[in-house]
């Protein structure tokens, strides 16, 4: 054999012994709806995010990975541990996926972006360090996320809101209130006017409902209040969750009012 086929059988060994750490066997915890299997493990674990995750441990940021937690088309969330012992939630965006291109609306107009490289990986890069920073920005404001801890390429670690590897229900899944509506109403009011942001993608799909209150989720989206369609993005927003709490049967104020009173 050559020296370059040692060279290859060298770099999957050291692959493998990178993979053992971040996911080492011996104290992987299982959640309690089920660990999923490997082979959604496999299909976002590109090489580079593997490093990067390597790279965290190295760093202390975390201290390894249980496993997977939910998979989308765009993102998937694995609960890690960090050296204290507390949960951790790493947010991987898939650096396979096209869908990022219909993203740049989001990213183009907003000031704080304003250079854009082209590709697909580059757009997502961006996408985590833009959740990164709106997060960062929600939590000098005191409002209800989760903290943001660090962002490496296309892996966010934040705050893991739940327990034991399971994530908190949605208002989606849940039953919900006048307090809910109420919370939700407020939180979009103060991202507005104290962050000077918009969600931009607002649902019931990505507000956890904890024994604190609410807690906002996915903030790679939001957009500056002054970024071109703002506006728009805030009304889509305000008839997102008017529309699901009337749905549920609560009584609604009118979403133009909601938007009159936020923008005045």
């Amino acid at each position: 054999m050559s020296e370059d086929d040692f060279s290859g059988i060298e770099e999957i060994e050291d692959y493998d012994s990178k993979f053992e750490k971040i996911f080492p066997k011996q104290k992987r915890r299982k959640p309690q709806d089920g660990f999923k299997n490997n082979k959604v493990v496999n299909q976002v674990l590109d090489k580079t995010t593997m490093f990067t995750m390597y790279e965290m441990i190295n760093a202390k940021i975390i201290s390894y990975v249980n496993g997977i937690v939910k998979a989308g088309k765009e993102s998937a969330l694995f609960w890690a541990v960090d050296p204290e012992g507390k949960d951790v939630a790493l947010k991987v965006y898939l650096t396979s996926t096209s869908s990022f291109k219909k993203r740049a609306p989001y990213i183009l107009g907003d000031p704080r972006f304003s250079h854009l490289k082209k590709g697909t990986r580059n757009m997502v890069y961006l996408w985590a360090q833009k959740e990164f920073k709106n997060l960062k920005q929600c939590i000098r404001h005191e409002l209800p996320v989760a903290r943001p801890l660090h962002v490496s390429k296309n892996v966010l670690a934040m705050e893991f809101i739940g327990k034991a590897g399971v994530p908190s229900p949605t208002l989606h899944e849940t039953e919900v209130n006048e307090s809910d509506y109420a919370q939700i109403i407020d939180f979009i009011t103060k991202l507005y006017k104290k962050a000077k942001l918009v969600h931009g993608d607002l649902s019931e799909y990505n507000v956890f409902k904890t024994e604190g209150g609410l807690v906002v989720f996915d903030f790679g989206s939001a957009v500056d209040t002054i970024h071109p369609n703002a506006q728009n993005f805030l009304e889509r927003d305000i008839k997102n969750m008017s529309y699901f709490f009337a749905k549920r049967g609560l009584t609604v104020t009118n979403p133009a009012d909601v938007l009159h009173t936020i923008t005045s």
